[in-house]
């Protein structure tokens, strides 16, 4: 195989760059790649180091592509079709990345190459594996420049590929060069009659992919219904989350895709169908409110699937709550379904979790982990289950029940992920953290004072037994002398000691707990007024920001004059408009809500928020329900106060 080298070693490796520095391994992974025993981790150390996790081109990048691709056509070597997958996430890139990344010169470079490789990648289609002719098919349609050319050779090869899955392919290539809009006009007219033509009739198994290929192009004949009726008995087979990403936003269809997955989970005792329920319920309101009977009929299903059904019915909050008693009978299921039926109950505040969450918080056994995970990505992950605040939070109306087993973790496990998640539980309890005062004062000498004056701030003149170690922080030089200062206002009345800290007063201190903490102050900060207006007139940009939405609740409070307030919320609340949400843009609802009729210019966002049916997102799964439930509510609360 040394023929496959030629050339390798005319390239000065040693001064290209790749994720991890210089490329002077280069040559020898590609030796690697030619040898059976080594193949295998060769392409993965190269994978990893050339293209690693895209965005941009390196250099080492462009030079090895005529490589890859030079590997990829002879027999001889190993992983020939992991080979392809590279070479095709290269060919992506291009499409993927942003200037000025597009168009720096290494990235110009490994396009050519591409480009200059057309002929040979084209003969890859007529390889006899066919997970090469899949590879190479999916490398040439991003190879938008040559699209009439790609199109031409599916359409000649397609009526004769003898495997399904690969003619089903080159159909959906079809229709992805369609899309794409990158084909002259006389071919795409071309392709689109080949593809009528050739559509096969209802009861054929091929015809779901000729219809999404022709939808994917564009043809309005093709409806949703049709492709559901071609769903059931299509070849290849295919899962309801890859329909649905074709159905896109069409709520009506989504909702009967997810009806069959229900179906198909319940004749397979397979989870992944359902993954599109809570796809669809994560997209719209009413889709969780009419799927909610449906998913809570499965629970009679299969055991394997119950996990997951409990899942869907916890994610849906109150449009499940009818059926707390049949989630209350499975506690002391096997496996992940007690956990997730005790998250389904705390969810409506049902007292029958108490028991399971203080089982948790005491490791007796340990039900949820401290931390949480998040994702923004719009396949619902079933297997994302909530961290103990998420489970602990509903469950406010029983806190004097739980705070006991909160203050037995934060003695026994003292670690930071540990006090933030559970100082957030016992700031939500109000009043019935007192009895944690104990853990609080002596959190106050930990790495983490600042999560316990939060807490203590909340309490106010019931927190008077930590004043002395408040004190003693609030007159110190350390970091956290401003959120004790804060308590010790919160605590007692008296601003001075918060006032008297001059690091506060620097406009490039005022972040947003400083500035959170001064509109608690009201009036009384009135000294800072001028440095918080000017930070925000001269940084627009932190409108949009958990900086900018408390510094300009702070201005509000500290002035009574709304104006700034008001354009400053206008930017954070945007995202609404376009129904997404931010971070920050639960606390803006929160403090318009507290604006009142002052606020009265957001009423039509504020209704459109609480009115519509399409979700207010950012994360992903059952976080995104959540978090829009809350922007609903918060919505309505704040529609009420500017309209009274």
């Amino acid at each position: 195989m040394a023929e496959l080298l030629d050339g390798v070693g005319e390239v000065d490796w040693s001064t290209l760059r790749h994720a991890y520095g210089s490329a002077g391994k280069v040559p020898s992974w590609l030796a690697a790649m030619t040898d059976p025993a080594t193949s295998g981790d060769a392409l993965d150390d190269l994978d990893s180091a050339v293209y690693h996790q895209g965005g941009a081109v390196y250099s080492a990048g462009a030079a090895v592509v005529p490589f890859l691709i030079r590997f990829a056509r002879d027999p001889a070597v190993p992983d020939r079709s992991d080979i392809l997958d590279l070479v095709r996430r290269f060919a992506a890139l291009h499409n993927q990345m942003q200037e000025p990344w597009k168009s720096k010169p290494h990235a110009l470079t490994c396009r050519a190459a591409l480009l200059a490789a057309f002929d040979s990648l084209v003969h890859l289609l007529d390889e006899p594996d066919p997970a090469l002719r899949r590879g190479a098919a999916r490398i040439l349609i991003e190879l938008g420049e040559r699209a009439d050319q790609v199109a031409g050779e599916l359409t000649r090869r397609q009526p004769d590929e003898a495997d399904a899955d690969v003619a089903a392919d080159y159909v959906l290539a079809l229709g992805t060069l369609g899309a794409a809009a990158a084909m002259t006009p006389g071919r795409r007219a071309a392709v689109a009659a080949w593809l009528s033509e050739h559509t096969p009739p209802p009861g054929d198994p091929r015809r779901l992919t000729f219809l999404v290929a022709a939808r994917r192009f564009g043809h309005d004949a093709v409806t949703a219904e049709h492709m559901l009726d071609a769903y059931a008995d299509a070849v290849p087979q295919r899962t309801v989350g890859w329909l649905g990403r074709e159905l896109g936003t069409d709520r009506t269809a989504r909702i009967a895709l997810a009806r069959i997955g229900i179906g198909q989970a319940l004749r397979t005792q397979q989870q992944q169908p359902l993954a599109e329920v809570g796809a669809v319920m994560w997209r719209w309101r009413s889709a969780t409110t009419e799927l909610a009977a449906d998913v809570a009929a499965a629970l009679d299903g299969p055991q394997a699937l119950q996990a997951a059904v409990v899942h869907l019915l916890a994610a849906a909050g109150n449009a499940a709550h009818r059926w707390s008693e049949e989630v209350a009978a499975l506690i002391g299921r096997p496996g992940r379904t007690t956990a997730l039926a005790a998250w389904a109950l705390a969810r409506w505040g049902d007292h029958r979790a108490v028991p399971f969450v203080q089982r948790s918080l005491r490791r007796d056994p340990e039900m949820y982990d401290i931390g949480s995970s998040h994702y923004t990505d719009e396949f619902y992950w079933l297997e994302q289950g909530p961290a103990i605040a998420d489970v602990c939070l509903p469950l406010a109306p029983h806190a004097d029940e739980l705070v006991p087993a909160v203050r037995t973790r934060l003695r026994e496990d003292p670690t930071t992920p540990t006090a933030f998640q559970l100082t957030r539980v016992l700031a939500a309890y109000g009043t019935a953290a007192t009895a944690a005062m104990p853990e609080l004062t002596a959190m106050l000498d930990t790495q983490h004072p600042e999560l316990a004056c939060t807490v203590l701030a909340g309490l106010g003149p019931a927190a008077a037994p930590a004043l002395a170690r408040l004190t003693r922080l609030a007159t110190s030089d350390e970091g956290t002398a401003t959120p004790a200062a804060w308590a010790l206002f919160r605590i007692t009345g008296d601003p001075e000691p918060f006032l008297a800290r001059q690091d506060v007063l620097a406009t490039e201190r005022l972040t947003g707990p400083p500035a959170r903490m001064l509109g608690d102050l009201g009036p009384l900060a009135g000294r800072y007024a001028p440095n918080i207006e000017q930070r925000l007139m001269e940084q627009p940009q932190l409108w949009c920001s958990w900086q900018g939405v408390e510094l300009g609740y702070a201005d509000y409070r500290i002035t009574g004059d709304p104006a700034l307030c008001l354009d400053v919320f206008d930017a954070a609340l945007d995202p609404l408009r376009h129904s997404r949400q931010l971070p920050v843009s639960l606390e803006a609802l929160r403090y318009t809500a507290r604006l009142g009729r002052a606020a009265a210019r957001f009423t039509p966002l504020l209704h459109g928020a609480a009115t519509q049916d399409e979700r207010l997102l950012y994360s992903g799964g059952w976080r995104g329900i959540a978090e829009d439930d809350e922007a609903q509510s918060l919505a309505n609360q704040a529609l009420t106060a500017v309209t009274l």
